[in-house]
């Protein structure tokens, strides 16, 4: 009976886990730079500009922007912002610049910038996947512009989802 119980609840608890946050991830490659976009689900979306665009006038301003980055992403640090670069084998710290909100109709969009100059000329791999089973990235191949070649494929190693771009 016991283990009736148990199976019943393990399966019970696995109908249950999901993502809270859904996340298209727009990528522009170059040699020196990689340009992230997420654009996140309606109802993340919806509360994300509810609670961070204070003055509702659909636009992040300064402090709205800061006050976000304090908030929100800056403590995304711990997960290296869902972005995982490797130069060869060893791991990078990133150091996003240019943080930029700013909503697109419905969808509330961050933008940043990751320098790849320092690494010009050396193969790395960046992935995309969130390990703190909180967030779902979706990386297609639409989705990236790049003037390298490049290849994209799906690993398991996220709850979720995720995905491996590799660059020469």
């Amino acid at each position: 009976m016991v283990r009736i119980f148990s199976l019943f609840f393990y399966c019970a608890l696995n109908l249950y886990a999901h993502p809270h946050t859904y996340i298209d991830v727009y990528l522009k490659i170059s040699e020196n730079t990689l340009k992230i976009q997420w654009l996140f689900d309606e109802m993340t979306s919806q509360g994300l500009m509810n609670d961070f665009d204070v003055n509702h006038d659909g636009v992040f301003d300064s402090k709205e922007t800061l006050l976000f980055k304090k908030d929100v992403f800056n403590p995304l640090k711990e997960f290296s912002f869902f972005t995982h670069l490797l130069v060869g084998k060893k791991k990078i710290i990133l150091h996003p610049k240019e943080i930029r909100l700013f909503r697109l109709e419905n969808t509330f969009v961050i933008e940043f910038t990751l320098d790849l100059h320092p690494y010009q000329h050396q193969k790395k791999s960046i992935g995309f996947w969130d390990e703190s089973f909180l967030c779902a990235l979706f990386v297609e191949p639409e989705h990236i512009q790049s003037s390298l070649h490049y290849t994209l494929k799906e690993v398991d190693n996220a709850y979720y989802s995720g995905y491996l771009l590799e660059l020469p």
